[in-house]
């Protein structure tokens, strides 16, 4: 199958990415051996550094909507005080194939990072479930 018949490469084009950002992104994709037919686009951001993208895209993405004002911003304290967010995207890799890249240029002196999943090399390593919330 040619490279350009994965559904996520249609997406990125959507999405307005550059060839230059598409090919940047296949060549991560493929030195963790990422099945391209199953991996998705998930988002992108502009942050300062790679913790930065990581830590503020996912916790836009776990924001609670459905309270008041003061009540959402109550409980993102509480998520941003409660959840090791290293331990948060180690598993986010590890289970299911999250990857962030950043890729080349910058806008407003901020870089731009890109947020995919999917079966890889990392993801097929069986984790240690030592430490897992069913443990008990």
């Amino acid at each position: 199958m040619m490279k350009e018949n994965f559904p996520f490469i249609q997406t990125l084009k959507n999405q307005e990415f550059s060839k230059i950002d598409i090919d940047q992104i296949l060549n991560y994709l493929e030195t963790l051996d990422y099945d391209l037919s199953k991996t998705i686009y998930i988002g992108e951001i502009l942050s300062k550094n790679e913790r930065l993208a990581k830590y503020f895209f996912f916790r836009d993405k776990l924001r609670m909507t459905d309270y008041s004002y003061d009540e959402k911003l109550y409980l993102n304290e509480i998520l941003d005080q409660c959840i090791d967010w290293a331990e948060f995207w180690r598993l986010l890799v590890i289970r299911k194939g999250f990857c962030c890249i950043r890729l080349s240029g910058e806008l407003l002196n901020k870089k731009r990072y890109i947020f995919l999943s999917g079966p890889n090399i990392l993801s097929k390593i069986s984790p240690d479930l030592s430490h897992s919330i069913y443990e008990d």
